[in-house]
């Protein structure tokens, strides 16, 4: 994306905590990369088209389709559920591995460039996962800091991408976010609940939420179709239950620093895998 497109960006600002009729304003590259430094967090109301989004629709629905087949790559984010009720939240991580197609898409390529320029040097894919919400599920994403998932002895150093594939609302679980809370440390996080695959067995990890979360000023974002939220690794975002009759789906990217290198040839990663090599 050439800086030119930048310009073109607007951003919803905050109006606090209901954001029913969100007030959009064009923004420079600087202002964006501003906005983002303060409030660890941007909502962008037209990234890509209609017609992309529905190819990634169309990509990501037959892996949805195929969910029980994928192993531990496919997870149920609610947990255990009764027997015989459908899966409640179901995630798929690394869906792009597993449809390498996604990295043509438009809403990819446009958002792997909005990366470079908040981070200001090279970057490349870190992970991905899609959530395909179920209708009147009454299950909630936590409030959470992405860091807090994080194995690495390295901060990270990425941008994190929401991609809603349908309008999304504070009814059908829009995503919330406080602002300026990236500025301030880890929160201390606890397990919600474990996941289980696409056949109700646990597998490995969990959900996790964090303590202590003050939401009085968190800030809510709905989108139309074409719409993304872009956050920091410690910004606090939560989602709402889907409460509609149709399923809330969005695709989620992170794109980092350097890519790959950073995350396997930094020395502080070196010396954590020397160290765990000599027991």
């Amino acid at each position: 994306m050439s800086e030119s497109y930048l310009r073109e960006i607007s951003v919803a600002a905050p109006t606090g905590p209901s954001t029913s009729a969100p007030v959009h304003r064009p923004q420079t590259p600087t202002a964006l990369a501003a906005d983002f430094a303060r409030d660890g967090y941007l909502s962008i109301p037209a990234l890509t088209t209609e017609a992309d989004t529905e190819q990634i629709r169309s990509l990501l629905d037959p892996l949805f389709a195929r969910f029980d087949t994928l192993g531990e790559r496919a997870v149920d984010l609610a947990g255990p559920g009764a027997p015989g009720q459908p899966l409640r939240s179901p995630e798929i991580n690394e869906a792009v591995i597993l449809e390498p197609r996604l990295r043509n898409t438009l809403t990819y390529l446009r958002c792997r460039d909005i990366a470079r320029q908040l981070l200001g040097v090279p970057v490349g894919y870190q992970f991905d996962h899609a959530i395909f919400k179920s209708p009147n599920n009454r299950t909630p994403t936590a409030w959470h800091q992405d860091e807090a998932y994080s194995q690495e002895p390295i901060p990270l150093r990425s941008i994190h991408f929401w991609i809603p594939l349908q309008a999304v609302t504070e009814s059908n679980g829009c995503m919330w976010f406080i602002p300026g809370s990236h500025r301030g440390p880890l929160l201390p996080h606890r397990l919600l609940n474990s996941r289980t695959d696409g056949l109700n067995r646990k597998v490995a990890g969990g959900t996790l939420v964090a303590d202590n979360v003050d939401s009085s000023n968190a800030v809510a974002c709905p989108l139309a179709i074409g719409g993304v939220t872009v956050h920091h690794p410690l910004t606090l975002h939560y989602t709402g239950a889907n409460q509609s009759d149709s399923f809330r789906k969005a695709w989620i990217i992170h794109f980092g620093a350097y890519g790959w290198f950073r995350r396997r040839l930094h020395p502080k990663v070196l010396m954590a895998r020397l160290t765990r090599s000599l027991g």
